[in-house]
């Protein structure tokens, strides 16, 4: 234990951990008033039983989602069984984790603040997972004198999250679990002082649906600053699911009638108050993905999930820099959700889907070797590239391109460690989806191969450097474009040559070839996401 005293939220009890490290767990950062409610920030720290100090010892509740989740988690991101760590459900899950080393615990110190939005689809998962667990990246920033305070977000998800209708007024207002995020980060300006932390030097990092979040907060106009810069890891609009008003409330009206709930010729409202007294359990088996809500507020332009938005997007001049990171296999993520349904004639379906949507079909099955004798493991593999290619390495071209004309520095990461652990995709081959941010944690440190240990500690001394104030590469410029590549030995600059050679880079002139300007949509929306949805229709039919 340790006992900690903030200078404006009182004494805290923290857990001691290895490296000279202190986690405080579960810190509330705002309060929920009632369910699908807009939270509000939290300035003091709420006390039990009279107790004067608040005992951040313990991990706190996660957001409410499936009970089987981690299981899923694990499976979907083919990663290690994770030692039992019990965490708790519950709609007063708006906390952060704050992990610190004990030497830096006074205002003075200052440090770079690390803070981290998870992914899940909007649905799953919790910043406190095992698998990110930030202690070996805090201790190896620590041993390199680079100390970091490592801050992970959690925030409402699923329906208690998006859920909304336009028609129920404040009962069910849009983009929730945002909001969320926003008071996470003005919790942080305000009070990681107390801890160590830097206000004026946070580095945002988000993977998959926490990246496409930061990429949301990082263009949104706003005046006052959220952080210094961030690092958006395999993640963008175009990935997760963006509805508009109308088609949120169609998803209330249905997730209603499921529930029991009659909503013929009701008033949204009315409706709306049933779903406030149910029970809890009712809203967790539901297992809904989360929806950013479009024409609003914080997302005002419908379009705003294309690459076509994310071409001309700038971000906020507060912005300094940003690193947009993609894994060299992010369609790990599809293949391995695929492989689970044995489905048969892969090949034969994607090609029939290419003749439907493509001009030049053929350009695309050659691209990717993709023919009819493949065997279903093979097609399975090749379309999985497909997928990293037009909706992960596309979206992150769309966002540098956009960024390049603005003030802040934007910076390309390929991220190319394969995964090392067993399981339906080919071992030691891919550099799947979430893989990047859990090497870059550390928490299966001890059980790395030796022949990946060099690039993983050269992608952690990246990131810490980056947040110390140091480079991570050369600046993207359309016309001029250099990435930083992350492999099993080291980084490596790719220069102009060397990009327009990536494979990758085939799939993005067909696609210009196919649409212009709206090539890369098309081919990621009507084409790709169309045959992945095609046979999830066809799986649910069967």
């Amino acid at each position: 234990m340790y006992r900690h005293v903030h200078p404006d939220l009182g004494p805290i009890l923290g857990q001691q951990v290895e490296g000279g490290l202190v986690q405080f767990r579960s810190i509330p950062y705002a309060a929920i008033p009632r369910r699908f409610a807009r939270a509000g920030l939290l300035k003091e720290l709420p006390q039990k039983n009279g107790d004067t100090c608040f005992d951040g010892s313990r991990w706190g509740p996660s957001s409410i989602q499936r009970l089987d989740c981690i299981e899923t988690d694990l499976k979907w991101n083919q990663l290690p069984d994770q030692p039992s760590r019990t965490q708790t459900q519950s709609e007063d899950c708006l906390r952060v984790t704050l992990t610190v080393p004990e030497s830096q615990l006074q205002p003075e110190s200052k440090i770079p603040v690390l803070a981290f939005v998870h992914g899940g689809a909007l649905a799953v998962a919790s910043g406190e997972r095992y698998y990110y667990d930030p202690s070996t990246l805090c201790a190896d920033a620590l041993a390199s004198q680079n100390p970091l305070l490592f801050v992970s977000i959690n925030y409402r998800l699923g329906p208690l999250g998006f859920l909304h209708s336009p028609e129920a007024g404040e009962l069910l207002p849009p983009n929730n679990g945002l909001y969320d995020q926003l008071l996470a980060f003005e919790w942080i300006r305000e009070f990681i002082a107390g801890f160590g932390g830097d206000p004026e030097n946070v580095t945002a990092i988000g993977q998959s649906a926490g990246a496409a979040s930061l990429e949301l907060h990082n263009s949104n106009p706003r005046k006052e600053p959220l952080f210094r810069q961030s690092a958006v890891l395999s993640g963008s609009g175009s990935i997760i699911s963006v509805q508009s008003p109308e088609e949120h409330h169609a998803e209330f009206c249905k997730m209603a009638e499921s529930l029991g709930i009659d909503v013929t010729d009701r008033p949204a409202e009315d409706v709306a108050r049933e779903l406030l007294d149910l029970p809890l359990e009712s809203i967790r088996d539901l297992a809904l993905h989360g929806a950013f809500c479009s024409e609003t507020e914080l997302i005002s332009d419908k379009d705003w999930a294309t690459m076509r938005h994310a071409n001309t997007l700038k971000p906020n001049t507060w912005l300094k820099s940003q690193i947009i990171s993609s894994c060299t296999y992010d369609g790990s993520i599809s293949y391995l959700v695929e492989h689970a349904k044995n489905r048969q004639k892969r090949a034969a379906s994607f090609e029939s889907t290419c003749k439907k949507q493509l001009k030049h079909p053929e350009d695309m099955l050659d691209i990717y070797g993709i023919n009819a004798t493949d065997s279903d493991e093979d097609a399975l593999l090749k379309i999985g590239q497909v997928v990293t290619d037009a909706g992960f390495y596309a979206p992150a071209v769309s966002m540098l391109n956009g960024a390049s004309e603005s003030p802040t520095e934007s910076y390309m990461v390929l991220f190319d460690i394969p995964n090392p652990w067993p399981g339906p995709l080919p071992q030691n081959q891919c550099a799947s989806h979430t893989w990047d941010v859990v090497s870059l944690f550390g928490p299966y440190e001890e059980q790395l191969p030796e022949d990946i240990r060099a690039g993983v500690s050269a992608w952690r001394r990246l990131i810490i450097e980056y947040c110390h104030g140091g480079r991570p590469g050369k600046i993207w410029r359309p016309h001029e474009r250099f990435i930083q590549r992350v492999g099993s030995s080291g980084l490596e600059q790719l220069g102009p040559a060397e990009v327009q050679a990536l494979p990758a880079e085939k799939l993005l002139g067909l696609a210009r070839k196919e649409g212009g300007e709206e090539g890369f949509d098309h081919m990621w929306h009507h084409t790709v996401r169309f045959y992945l949805d095609k046979e999830e229709s066809q799986a649910a039919s069967e």
